[in-house]
Parts: C-alpha cells; sequence; structure tokens
C-alpha cells in the first residue's frame, strides 16, 4: 500500500476512520517488512514508515479539520500538530511509539478538542501507542524551564501539519527562552540520567542480551549527546556537527553507519516480535542473525558473528556520543595568561589542562611510538582522563605498533609501567583496549574484539570479561571483599610479580576462537609473547602455567573430591611452585567473578579455598608423596574418641569409629564426626533420623539422613528434596559397615534464602521423605506430581548438548561420572534414578549449576563396591543416562511455553 491511498478523500465519507488507519498501516508494514527481507538498509525503512505516519496524521488533520467547518463556524481558529521524542526525530521504526504536541496560539477551544480527538481515537483504534499533549506556546515555554523532560522532548519537535505561523513563534519562542537557559543544569541532568540508564541495563555496551535503545551503545546515548548538542551548537543534525567542526566526515560515515546497523536490528525486532522491544534477547538474537544474512563458520556461529557485528556498532555509538558530549563541556580557555595555573607541561608535547591529558602534535607519537602506551601511563600516574582529539590522534596512528616496536624495549618498559600502577590499571587497560592500543600491542588479545560466545553463562564478551577480571583482581587488592573473602584478600596482598597475574588475567583465554582446548592452545600462544616481552625464563613459565592452568583449580573443587589425597597431591605436583599456587588461585576467583554478577557466590568460595588450603598443606609440609591412609584414619579416630571425653558411652564410641568407612574419617570436619556420632546413636529403633542445619553466611543449608541403607535411597532423597524446590549443591553418601546410611546434602540459597530456611517448609518435606523411606509414598509419583518451576522460568534458552565422560583415573577407589546437560526441572532426579535402576552406588555427587547449564558429578561403584572398568557395561551406563535425560528433555519441552511468533 502507498502513501496515497489514505486522502482526505478516502476518510470524509467514512465513518470509520480506524479501520481505514488501520489497513493503512498494516498494508504500509507489509511492504516494508519485504523490502527489509531485500535486504534494505535500517535507515530507508526507518524513513519510508515516519513518512508513512506523518502521511496519516496530516490526512487526518485534513479531514478533521474539513468535518469541523461542515459542522461549525470557524472564527481564525488555529492548531498546529508537533511531531515530538523519536518520532519528531523522525526515527520510527515498525512499532515504536508516537508522541504528539497539539499547539494552539491562547486558550484551548472547541475546535482543538474536536481535532485532536479525532486523530487520537483514530490513532488509538490502530493499536498504537501514543503520547499526546495540548498546551500553547507560553505554557511549552513554563513547562520546558520547569521540566528537563519536557525540554528533552521538545528539542526534538518537529512540524507536521497545521499553521506554520503558529510552528514558527514556537520555534522562536524555544530558541529564545528555553534552548539556552539552565544550560550547565540541563547537562548535568542528562548526564545523571546517562549514568543511571547506563547502571540499570548492565553499565557496559558488551552485555549477554542488550538494550538496543536505553543500554550503553545504545541510541539513546547518541540522543542524549545530540540534545546536548542542540543547546551548545544550536543542531542536533549530525551533518551541521560536521559543518561546525565538531566531528568530520569520516567521523559521520562511521557514525551514520553505526546507527543505521542498529536500526536495521531493531526494526528486525519489531517485525519478528510483533511489538515495541528494544531488549535483543537470545529468542530473537539466532533469528535475527539469520534474517541479516550472517552464517555459520567452521569456527563460529553465524549468531556470534551477528552479535559481534552488534557489538563493534554500539561500541562505535557510545564512543562518539561520548566525544560529541565532550566537546559540548569544553570550558572555554582564558586569555592573557589567567589561569595559567591548571595548564601544565608534563613533557614536551603532553599537556594536562583541567584534569585532561593532550599530546599537542602527531610528532610525540611519530618520533617516539613508545609514547602510544606511555601516555595511558601519564592518565594512570596522575589521575587524569584522555582527551578526545588525543584519542582519534592515537586511532590514526594505530600503525606504529608494529612488529618491532612491539618488542622494543621502550615500549615493552611502558606497558609493564602501566601494569605495575598501583591503582586505575583496569580503567587505564580498558581505554587502551577502546583505542585499539592494547589489540596492537597485543594482537592475540586483539583478535578476542567483541569475541561473543552465545550461552546464558557469560555475560560478557571474552575481551570485556578478560580485562573485568583485572578489575576484579584490583578490587580484591584495594579490600573490596575482605568482609567476604578475607584470605583470597591476604594472599592478593602478599603475592609478588601482580604485573605477571594481571598479563595472565588479560591472556587467559586468548585460544578461544580457534577450535579445540583453549587452554592448552593458549599456552602454547604464549611462548611468542613472552619472548616478544622480554620476560626471563620463570616469569615466562609462570604465565604459561596460568593460561594452561586456569580452568583446573574451579574443576577440581567444583567436580572432584578435594578430600582425596592422591587428587591434592597430583595436583600440587601440577601446579610445582607455592607462588604458583597463589596466582592460579587469584586468577580463578577473578575469572568466575568476571564471567557475570551471579557466578561466584560463598559456595565456591568454600570449595575454591578448601582446595587451596588443601593444596597449601602439601606445599608447607613438603609432603609430595601419599601419606599411608590407614595411619591418618587411626590418628583422626584418636582424637574423635579424646575429645568425646566421657560424653557418650565408650562402647558406643568405639562401634561408630569401627563401624564408619574410613573414607569417611578422611574427607569429613572432625567437629562434624562428634555430631554425627549422636545422631547415629539416636537412630535406635526409628526408621530415620534428619536434621536440618541453616549457614545464611555461606548461602547453603545442611540436610543430614541417618537411616538404614536400601537400594535406591540416594534417589529416594534427593527425588524428595527436588519435588520440594530444593537446589542440591553436592552429597556425601557414607555407608557403615552394618549397613547404617548418613547422607549429607547441601542445600543451596541462591535467590531465596528466607524461603529455603522457612521450618514449615522443612516439616513437609521431612514428612514426606518419612513416608517414601516407610514405602507410603511412591518417590518417581512425587517428582512427577510436583510442580516446581524451573529457575529460567518461562525464558528462553539455546540448546545445551548432553554429555556424559567416564573418569577412571582421577580417583583410586570409584569411577567419576560427568554429566553435562541442560538445566531443567528434573534432571537431577533422572539421572540419580538412572544410577539406582543401573544397579550403581553413588558415594559422592557435586551439583554445579551455571544459568542454563548443569554439571552433575557422581562418585560411583557396582553392587560389589568396585570401579566399573568393563567397557561395554560403561558404554550400557552411558546409554542409559542418555536415553532418561532425553526422556526428561521430551517431557519439559510438553508443558514449554510457546516461542516467539513466527512470521
Amino acid at each position: 500500500m502507498n502513501p496515497s491511498d489514505v486522502t482526505l478523500e478516502a476518510l470524509l465519507p467514512s465513518t470509520d476512520w480506524g479501520r481505514l488507519a488501520r489497513d493503512y498501516l498494516q498494508g504500509v508494514k507489509a511492504v516494508l517488512f519485504e523490502r527489509h527481507q531485500q535486504g534494505a538498509p535500517g535507515h530507508e525503512i526507518v524513513d519510508s514508515y515516519t513518512g508513512a505516519m506523518d502521511h496519516l496524521i496530516c490526512s487526518l488533520f485534513d479531514a478533521a479539520n474539513a468535518v469541523y467547518a461542515e459542522r461549525f463556524s470557524r472564527l481564525d481558529q488555529r492548531c498546529t500538530i508537533v511531531a515530538q521524542g523519536g518520532y519528531g526525530r523522525a526515527e520510527l521504526n515498525p512499532c515504536s511509539d508516537i508522541d504528539l504536541l497539539f499547539l494552539y496560539p491562547h486558550k484551548r477551544e472547541p475546535y482543538i478538542e474536536y481535532v485532536s480527538e479525532r486523530i487520537l481515537y483514530t490513532l488509538w483504534d490502530t493499536r498504537l501507542t501514543v503520547g499526546n499533549a495540548m498546551r500553547n506556546v507560553r505554557e511549552c515555554v513554563k513547562l520546558a524551564a520547569q521540566d528537563f523532560k519536557v525540554k528533552t522532548a521538545l528539542l526534538d519537535a518537529r512540524y507536521l501539519c497545521g499553521d506554520q505561523l503558529l510552528f514558527g513563534d514556537f520555534a522562536a519562542a524555544m530558541e529564545r527562552d528555553v534552548l539556552k537557559r539552565n544550560a550547565e543544569r540541563f547537562f548535568k541532568e542528562k548526564l545523571d540520567e546517562n549514568r543511571e540508564r547506563h547502571e540499570r541495563y548492565g553499565d557496559s555496551v558488551y552485555i549477554l542480551e542488550p538494550q538496543l535503545k536505553d543500554g550503553e551503545g545504545g541510541l539513546r546515548d547518541l540522543h542524549t549527546a545530540l540534545w546536548m548538542a542542540k543547546v551548545k551548537f544550536k543542531t542536533n543534525s549530525i551533518a551541521e556537527l560536521v559543518q561546525k567542526g565538531v566531528i568530520t566526515e569520516r567521523e559521520q560515515e562511521e557514525l551514520e553507519s553505526a546507527r543505521d546497523f542498529l536500526f536495521r536490528v531493531r526494526n528486525a525486532l519489531h517485525f519478528l516480535s510483533g511489538e515495541h522491544q528494544d531488549r535483543l534477547t537470545f529468542e530473537y538474537q539466532e533469528r535475527i542473525a539469520a534474517d541479516l544474512g550472517f552464517r555459520d563458520t567452521p569456527t563460529r556461529k553465524g549468531v556470534e558473528l551477528f552479535m559481534r557485528t552488534y557489538y563493534l556498532n554500539a561500541a562505535t555509538i557510545n564512543r562518539f556520543a561520548d566525544e560529541i558530549i565532550e566537546r559540548c563541556l569544553e570550558r572555554r580557555r582564558p586569555y592573557f595568561g589567567f589561569g595559567r595555573a591548571r595548564t601544565r607541561d608534563i613533557r614536551p608535547g603532553v599537556t594536562i589542562s583541567y584534569g585532561v591529558l593532550s599530546v599537542s602534535r602527531a610528532e610525540v607519537l611519530r618520533e617516539d611510538p613508545s609514547n602510544m602506551i606511555r601516555i595511558f601511563g601519564d592518565t594512570q600516574r596522575h589521575g587524569v582522563t584522555m582527551s578526545n582529539s588525543t584519542k582519534r590522534l592515537v586511532r590514526a596512528h594505530l600503525h606504529l605498533i608494529d612488529d618491532v616496536q612491539r618488542r622494543h624495549p621502550a615500549m615493552v618498559a611502558a606497558f609493564f609501567e602501566v601494569l605495575h600502577g598501583k591503582q586505575h590499571v583496569y580503567e587505564t587497560l580498558l581505554e587502551m583496549h577502546r583505542t585499539g592500543v592494547l589489540g596492537a600491542f597485543l594482537p592475540e588479545f586483539g583478535a578476542l574484539l567483541c569475541m561473543v560466545l552465545h550461552d546464558l553463562y557469560h555475560t560478557y564478551t571474552v575481551d570485556e570479561h578478560s580485562l573485568r577480571g583485572v578489575h576484579e583482581l584490583e578490587r580484591l587488592r584495594a579490600g573490596a571483599y575482605k568482609g567476604i573473602a578475607p584470605m583470597l584478600t591476604g594472599v592478593m596482598r602478599e603475592v609478588d610479580r601482580v604485573d605477571i597475574l594481571f598479563l595472565g588475567m588479560i591472556l587467559h583465554d586468548i585460544g578461544k576462537g580457534h577450535g579445540g582446548g583453549h587452554s592448552e592452545r593458549g599456552a602454547q600462544m604464549i611462548e611468542d609473547i613472552a619472548e616478544r616481552l622480554h620476560l626471563n625464563t620463570d616469569d615466562a613459565n609462570q604465565l604459561r602455567f596460568l593460561v594452561a592452568a586456569h580452568l583446573n583449580m574451579s574443576h577440581l573443587a567444583q567436580r572432584r573430591d578435594i578430600h582425596d589425597q592422591r587428587l591434592i597431591i597430583e595436583f600440587a605436583k601440577r601446579v610445582e611452585t607455592l607462588d604458583n599456587l597463589k596466582k592460579l588461585y587469584l586468577l580463578t576467583f577473578a575469572d568466575m567473578r568476571a564471567v557475570g554478577p551471579k557466578i561466584w557466590n560463598n559456595w565456591h568460595d568454600m570449595l575454591l579455598s578448601e582446595l587451596y588450603l588443601n593444596t597449601l598443606d602439601v606445599f608447607e609440609r613438603e609432603a609430595f608423596v601419599e601419606e599411608d591412609h590407614l595411619e591418618r584414619v587411626a590418628r583422626v579416630k584418636q582424637r574423635i574418641a579424646a575429645a568425646v571425653n566421657g560424653a557418650r558411652p565408650e562402647h558406643e564410641v568405639q562401634v561408630f569409629l569401627n563401624d564408619m568407612p574410613d573414607r569417611y574419617f578422611l574427607g569429613m570436619a572432625e567437629e562434624s564426626i562428634l555430631h554425627h556420632l549422636q545422631l547415629v546413636a539416636s537412630l535406635d529403633g526409628d526408621p530415620s533420623i534428619t536434621e536440618v542445619k541453616h549457614y545464611p553466611e555461606r548461602e547453603f543449608s545442611e540436610f543430614t539422613v541417618v537411616t538404614r541403607d536400601r537400594p535406591g535411597l540416594f534417589s529416594m532423597i534427593t527425588g524428595v528434596l527436588l519435588a520440594h524446590g530444593m537446589d542440591i549443591l553436592g552429597a556425601s553418601i557414607n555407608t557403615s559397615h552394618t549397613g547404617v546410611a548418613l547422607d549429607i546434602f547441601r542445600i543451596s540459597h541462591g535467590d531465596q534464602a528466607e524461603a529455603v530456611q522457612r521450618p514449615q517448609r522443612w516439616e513437609r518435606l521431612q514428612g514426606n521423605l518419612d513416608k517414601v523411606l516407610k514405602g507410603e509414598l511412591d518417590v518417581e509419583r512425587l517428582v512427577a506430581e510436583s510442580k516446581r518451576p524451573s529457575i529460567l522460568g518461562k525464558r528462553f534458552v539455546p540448546r545445551v548438548p548432553t554429555e556424559i565422560e567416564v573418569d577412571n583415573e582421577v580417583s583410586e577407589h570409584f569411577t567419576v561420572l560427568d554429566v553435562y546437560t541442560q538445566d531443567r526441572a528434573g534432571v537431577l532426579f533422572a539421572i540419580t534414578n538412572s544410577l539406582f535402576h543401573l544397579g550403581l552406588s553413588i558415594h559422592l555427587a557435586k551439583i554445579s549449576t551455571n544459568v542454563d547449564q548443569v554439571l552433575d558429578v557422581f562418585y560411583v561403584t557396582d553392587a560389589d563396591g568396585e570401579k566399573i572398568v568393563d567397557a561395554e557395561r560403561l558404554g550400557h551406563i552411558r546409554n542409559e543416562i542418555f536415553a532418561r535425560l532425553a526422556e526428561n528433555a521430551r517431557a519439559q519441552e510438553l508443558t514449554a511455553p510457546p516461542g516467539p511468533p513466527q512470521e
């Protein structure tokens, strides 16, 4: 449908303007969708839809005027319709809201009421969201002076139709009485809004599901800059800013190209969702990537390439918005030397004025390319920012950082001066990265620019994540976490050569994007880097170790039995030195913290710290040979017997100590053993004893069950816990020689600490567990009937393939099963119930959930207590677990919410 299809002639004889307008807009959108599918630029769709809306509103205005003139007398009544906001900027995407101002000369009259009502009711009938206001010129000026939100909306005012002289009066009043008034306060309010908006939407361009409009790097960043430019330079036109020398023609092209890409993505999002949607969620990323022609390659997914392109363009928007804002805030330089004390030369050609560092001429960089890094060190050392003109100069001279300069002692020294800084290391590296300097100096890191990993676990791009890791280390050193992580804080403050630690953090993921194991590939890449940076042999070896082993500690802490002495000794041997252990401990903390805000928690801190302390003990005692475990068990038993000190009958104590397996004494805290002794003694004739303890400071609860062992006991308890909405972190399963089971479960508090600690909830749980253990309630039915929602609610998540790995090397006595799959209700019960039916005994379980992914680890034996080594049986075990998980997935899909609407 063409805009001309809605005309005054079509509207006048019709009483159903709403239907005509609705049909018109549907036809327009259908045509524009076809053009979008054929690859039309973003601005072409935006311009065409805005033009179509203009035509509709102007036609409605003319028709309303004509009808009013037929029915009523009109005495010099005037009205102007003005577009405001995004509509005023002529930036309508397919489902954008529109904002109208009905302007009249003096007082509101029936004519104004009639015209506005006919237009607004017609637009509302089309299901458009329409903001509106009716004011005269004087009221506009008064409100704009009182409310900067009104002033902001009026800065984008655009004449649509009606009395042009009245709009001229309005524009003149805005210029005379509003534009320059309270400019400083207006700037401050806009910058405060900018900062609050960024914080609300993730405070980064590179977040997982960016907000196209209000997020950092979104269109609102550019709007804010242009509003301020309107006040400062009397124009919000990018082309006119070029004429005024605010930006260059080349920068105009780059900025308009970036804006066009965001327009194109926003058009696609509106077309696909059928609504005003600005959050680029997972459910739309894959579809829009295909829509815009991004295809999979051998090493990268099409959606990852699409999101990388988005981030690059959003970063361009963010950068140019900052530069325009800086120009708006520039101080006038004093004349005749007045105020010279605020300007100082720190060396020839480099000055600091009003807290901003500037390079006065390009020769400073050309004659000594090490200044490409040294000037960033200057900003770090003096606590100042760098002018945007200097940043532009640096970007224009990135070619100076070539193969020769990357290994030049002066440039290398300048880089390490930044890493040695007592503060602002992260901020300095971030600015170096944004200007391209860090990637030019370390091209292996530069290859990570805006690299995306398309899952819900990684909140940031790979490069952003690596730099945020440095930030976390700096915060640790500054004491930001001393209340919740005192040991980590102490280790950070005592470690030597923090520059190597920072460098390891920057480079730990450089192996990504090449396929295969990124840790090993990254470690291979370190050899060239270390040689370029003139690292001595020991420093080079440590850097290589940190990159190669950066996943080891989290892997062992979350997925292995960290009370297994053999495992700890083998880990200590791989670490080789105490300094390596400390740096790996710190790097693991920073790596996990920098993945996303909810990845690191007190549970992870406890696991990692326990692994660190166990390994530290090996180094301090130089006990790199496994001790006879029987001697260790005997010493623990002696201390337990002494600690009881007559509080329990000696016979009872000896029965307990002789009855429990050796592994229990090697892995359990001694104060817990004393308490367990009392629980087991209390069992007597009861079918079971249960107890729950809450540890809010550690963000978990501990649930202990003492009962007679029976086949499938672990699966029964797990099923009851899951049916009551409990998220299990781990479990220790201990069975005495006489068949008494002592099972300890740790339950995550997550985001529902109060609910998890509610006594009534545990009373119901313990009641149902008692019925299950007595055979009065079928646990499989209980799980099936439970309405426990997924922790992900109804949110779309990308598919996570199921993987099952068998490890018969890591443990001397147990076969270890690693089950990696998508998180969904009932997964843990499906696995444990499958293991029960396979005739396997579970001795230790470690449960990890990372947003949309779960990794459940089980230490198992066969019915005779032996490891499973037969390849055919192991294959059967894997197949059965796969089948049970596939069945669980199908059951979830039957109750899953519908996906986004299809086009």
